[in-house]
């Protein structure tokens, strides 16, 4: 580029110097500034220049720099405070469903937004337990497909939410760093109606053509999803699902009968307990004022449920209904049997 063009973007390669040269905790000179002007933009300046250019950045773009005295100054804010990008790199990185190639791709555009000396921080290494991430890749892609096919409106037009079709993997002990295709690669056809984050993955909840009832899938388990031209199905099954009470319910996105139970704990599970089924208004908590309390909720009595309640050994009893009481003792006969 010409020297007189460069020349004339002056102000905006001041700017770009202090948003990856500054923050609150260091600070620039007009030296400085000239120096990478010159250095690496091909263009000259004196110090006025500079002063001016500052004030156009201040009092015009608003831009929060501090300083003067000395000829030092400082850039105290920005669009996105540091805090603000440290916790969205976090999440980034907790999130399951976003593979390791994109959470970095992703991380290393929040570092765009920072200074380099920030920069660094926000790459600290944080150990994350149990985080195990997918391998699959395209998961933003999924989900800006289904979000799509359930918007109701598109580019300020209306659109009436539509089916999708996709293929579901699974992995199998063939080969445990492959997923292969379900049903031996048979399309699903689905009417998309929530998306849900469940445990650092994303699931979507859907109307099932084949089951003409709702299920669950994961996303990062998804693959070639299509928009199709066909209007959504199931809203009357949809609209009969209290999301609070399904999530509470459904243990790991694995179904089972529902049973209104009545499970004993130990007092020192109660914030566990808590964590896993809040407080509703069907959700009852009776202290018995022995050591335990109880807590009468509904759940689907799968094996998952169980193996849930076999995390707190003697520690938990289900009491009620009697039909459930026994089906988790045959679940622990079956396990005590292997032994």
């Amino acid at each position: 580029m010409p020297k007189s063009e460069n020349q004339k973007l002056k102000t905006l390669y001041v700017a770009k110097f202090f948003l990856e040269n500054s923050d609150e905790n260091h600070s620039v000179s007009a030296s400085d500034i000239i120096d990478f002007l010159q250095e690496e933009c091909g263009i000259t300046a004196d110090r006025r220049s500079i002063y001016r250019d500052i004030a156009a950045l201040r009092d015009v773009f608003g831009m929060d720099i501090e300083g003067g005295q000395g000829s030092r100054y400082r850039l105290l804010s920005r669009d996105f405070e540091f805090d603000d990008l440290k916790i969205l790199a976090e999440c980034v990185r907790a999130a399951k469903f976003i593979s390791d190639a994109k959470s970095k791709e992703i991380i290393a555009s929040l570092e765009s937004l920072c200074s380099v000396y920030q920069a660094d921080s926000l790459n600290a290494d944080i150990f994350h337990v149990n985080r195990v991430k997918t391998t699959q890749k395209g998961t933003l892609n999924i989900l800006s497909a289904i979000n799509l096919a359930m918007a109701r409106t598109v580019d300020g037009k209306a659109h009436e939410p539509q089916k999708v079709s996709f293929k579901y993997l699974r992995y199998t002990i063939d080969d445990i760093n492959a997923s292969v295709d379900t049903r031996k690669g048979t399309t699903r056809i689905v009417s998309p109606y929530r998306l849900i984050l469940n445990e650092g993955y994303y699931y979507l909840l859907a109307f099932d053509d084949k089951a003409q009832d709702m299920r669950t899938y994961r996303i990062d388990r998804m693959k070639e999803v299509k928009l199709l031209d066909a209007p959504r199905d199931g809203f009357e099954v949809y609209s009969k699902i209290d999301m609070a009470q399904y999530t509470q319910r459904v243990f790991n996105m694995y179904g089972g009968e529902r049973h209104r139970v009545t499970l004993r704990f130990t007092n020192d599970l109660i914030n566990a307990v808590y964590d896993r089924f809040g407080k509703s208004g069907d959700i009852a908590y009776r202290d018995t004022k022995d050591g335990h309390f109880t807590v009468t909720v509904e759940v689907e009595t799968s094996p998952q449920f169980y193996g849930w309640l076999c995390g707190f050994g003697n520690k938990v009893k289900v009491t009620e209904p009697k039909a459930i009481r026994d089906s988790y003792q045959k679940h622990l006969e079956k396990i005590l049997g292997l032994y």
